[in-house]
């Protein structure tokens, strides 16, 4: 255990049950994001908040983001720093949850249950532990150095909304503390628990792509063969997405990859690559693929409540949910899709043809993947692992593999590296009967007291410019 102004930052028995109480306590807000704005579990969380930070001496400006809507709170605090005009540390979290249905918990997901060295509930892994693991790890350090003052400015915030787009965050970075800030150094937000006794940390994530494939083809009475259909064209593209899922499954999974058919020549060849490089790593995780999946197909002639069964319909519809690796160029994501829909089109010059869009857009958020560098042009990543190692800890640099807050400030060229503390434990983030066990909680608070006492420790290692949020502003 690193030890910090000559004491440990251990944390004693009363301060770990103080600790775990708070986390229970956080956890019986039913934030869900769906329904927490208008039944007040928003406000109620945030007020919960501030008074935790209130509790900590050396933080200051304390309360709600002006900018944020009443209804759904952003609370920010601050740890003034010794050179205010040095570009800040962001510490982020979200204290929003995805809904929990009774039916299928064995335990209340709003009740915070503690049995078996566990706390069971709806946001112990996502996120509200690291909501109250920074709150403790500054309580800890000012209580092991109560002079201490980090070398920069480190700035607290708990957004809301994450789980339905990032309103929270898009709040912060159209305010006027942001457009105050002096650059942002680095920035800490959502990770993922890792099975082993390895930390993971994430520096990207994959993108998120989600298309509407539209067939139009002949129609007529289902007693006679209509050729070039909606719906035999859709399900070529059906097939051919299928088909790509299955590689991608496979490469994930130790499969065969020697069928790159349905896969593009430039994909096909990625692919190659990086299974190569993966393999030589010894690790292929989540977001080092891309994931497809079909999400909904579409397809009738609706007379009232029902379909007619007797008709051809002229249009044939299916949506995917694609979520692109960072080891592959979006635009070959693309071409690929072009060229499904081209060789499925029956007879394009007579109206039988496919077409797709991205309903996401296509601008700077969804055309490339932003990274945050884990080698030696990063000096931030270089404090952050000497830090882990230091307290003994061992760190796996991955791709997240869902879509976290991080992916607006990466969009902004901020470095953000996704950590949640959490080893040696089952992925529960959105599962039934989530859970934390309690050993795993405190122990992640102890890696935040030495982890945020490096990182405001260090002098300046880079210049950061003026960050342009234009495009998030209403």
């Amino acid at each position: 255990m690193v030890e910090i102004n000559g004491a440990s930052a251990e944390l004693s028995a009363e301060e770990a049950e103080a600790a775990l109480c708070s986390f229970a306590k956080i956890i019986e807000y039913p934030t869900v994001s769906s329904t927490a704005a208008a039944d007040g579990a928003y406000k109620d969380c945030a007020e919960f908040i501030i008074s935790q930070l209130q509790s900590i001496p050396c933080l200051e400006d304390i309360g709600v983001l002006p900018e944020s809507p009443a209804h759904s709170p952003v609370v920010i605090a601050k740890w003034r720093g010794i050179h205010e005009d040095w570009p800040v540390l962001i510490l982020n979290s979200h204290y929003d949850v995805v809904p929990a249905a009774l039916e299928d918990w064995t335990v209340r997901p709003f009740k915070a249950i503690r049995k078996d060295g566990k706390v069971y509930g709806r946001g112990a892994q996502d996120m509200k532990c690291v909501c109250v693991q920074y709150i403790e790890a500054i309580r800890k350090l000012h209580c092991i150095h109560p002079e201490f003052r980090p070398q920069r400015t480190i700035h607290l915030t708990f957004v809301p909304d994450e789980e339905v787009g990032g309103g929270g965050m898009l709040a912060f970075l159209s305010s006027t503390l942001y457009n105050s800030l002096p650059g942002i150094a680095l920035a800490l937000d959502e990770g993922l628990a890792s099975t082993d006794d390895t930390y993971s940390l994430f520096y990207g994530e994959r993108l998120p792509w989600w298309v509407d494939v539209t067939a139009h083809g002949k129609t007529g009475h289902g007693s006679r063969f209509i050729d070039e259909t909606a719906v035999e064209q859709i399900i070529g593209v059906s097939n051919r997405a299928l088909a790509f899922r299955k590689g991608q499954r496979d490469l994930l999974h130790g499969g065969d990859h020697s069928d790159h058919s349905n896969c593009g020549h430039a994909i096909a060849a990625k692919r190659q690559k990086m299974l190569d490089e993966l393999k030589q790593s010894g690790k292929i995780a989540l977001g080092d693929v891309t994931s497809l999946n079909i999400t909904t197909l579409q397809a009738g002639v609706q007379v009232g409540d029902s379909f007619a069964y007797n008709c051809v319909p002229p249009v044939a519809k299916c949506s995917l949910d694609i979520r692109i690796s960072p080891h592959v160029d979006p635009k070959e994501i693309s071409d690929m899709i072009d060229a499904w829909c081209q060789e499925c089109s029956a007879n394009p010059d007579e109206g039988s043809k496919v077409t797709w869009q991205n309903i996401l857009g296509m601008g700077p958020a969804n055309v490339k993947h932003a990274l945050t560098a884990t080698d030696s042009s990063n000096p931030w990543f270089q404090v952050f692992e000497s830090a882990m190692l230091t307290m003994g800890h061992k760190i796996q640099p991955q791709v997240f593999p869902a879509a976290t807050d991080s992916r607006f400030l990466r969009e902004l060229g901020v470095k953000a590296f996704g950590f949640s503390p959490m080893r040696n434990t089952e992925i529960m983030l959105h599962e039934n009967d989530e859970y934390l066990e309690e050993s795993v909680f405190i122990e992640g608070v102890e890696v935040y007291v030495g982890l945020i006492h490096s990182l405001a420790s260090v002098a300046v290692l880079d210049d950061v410019s003026r960050l342009d949020t234009s495009r998030y502003k209403s």
